[in-house]
């Protein structure tokens, strides 16, 4: 699968998921793309994973539920497969038994028994070859870091300045992931925003080349700049007091990750 098929509209990603035939509404997957983003986001930092394997995890994540139901598939089970996958994948593999382990301990505050990690490790082995043959086994993915890092390192002059905006821009960029902006956008585009609402934040000023709109290097107009930038500041609006309705019912099981062992 070609690398431009993975994009869509926001109305495609909300109108047309398979969780809509399933019952399972926008507002919904929103708070599941919420939820699961941020469990693997902590569960990268606890597995002293570089950012961009822990980046790596949510895009994947969130392509496969682009083509799988989480009504199916548990969420929490199906992050953990993709931290595992994208580990590989970006030169820092961790042992399953680990990622199980911590993402356990994520989720319920202590340890997991021998017999639920030998469940949990069956699921998780299952599970890793129906989400890479879900994903067509596309697992190159380009993220916004790097274009942001080299567009402040060579316009900002000022250090300071350079690493504030940097550091704002970073965390937007973290924040964002938690929303489908990879869905819809190309990583230099999410980053012409993240550098945007990050000079916003630090009153750090954005340097100009003449006429040249600064963030036409970026391949995005300013439609899309002002949309990309709405869309990360809802993040920080959203409403998730929502009840669940769906419990998932998994093609391969989750091996007991969302019920922790009662009695224990």
């Amino acid at each position: 699968m070609g690398e431009t098929s993975w994009y869509k509209t926001r109305e495609e990603i909300e109108v047309k998921s398979p969780s809509r035939v399933d019952g399972i509404d926008s507002k919904q997957e929103s708070f599941q793309r919420w939820s699961y983003s941020t469990f693997l986001q902590e569960l990268g930092q606890r597995l002293n994973n570089p950012q961009r394997s822990i980046a790596t995890s949510i895009v994947l994540c969130q392509r496969f539920f682009t083509l799988q139901s989480l009504a199916k598939n548990d969420p929490k089970t199906i992050s953990i497969i993709c931290m595992f996958i994208a580990g590989k994948v970006e030169g820092s593999p961790r042992p399953v038994d680990d990622v199980i382990a911590k993402g356990y301990r994520v989720l319920h505050g202590k340890e997991p028994t021998t017999e639920v990690c030998a469940r949990l490790k069956g699921a998780v082995l299952t599970g890793e070859k129906f989400v890479l043959s879900t994903l067509r086994f596309d697992l190159e993915i380009e993220h916004p870091y790097e274009p942001a890092l080299d567009w402040v390192r060579r316009s900002v002059k000022v250090e300071m300045d350079a690493k504030r905006l940097f550091q704002a821009a970073w965390n937007f960029l973290n924040d964002g992931l938690r929303s489908s902006l990879c869905l819809q956008f190309r990583p230099s585009q999410i980053a012409a925003a993240a550098i945007y609402l990050g000079s916003r934040m630090t009153n750090v000023k954005i340097p100009c080349d003449g006429e040249k709109d600064w963030w036409l290097e970026f391949h995005v107009t300013k439609r899309q700049l002002c949309e990309i930038c709405n869309q990360t500041l809802e993040i920080y609006q959203q409403d998730f007091l929502i009840p669940v309705k769906h419990e998932a019912k998994s093609k391969f099981g989750d091996g007991g990750l969302l019920r922790p062992e009662q009695g224990r």
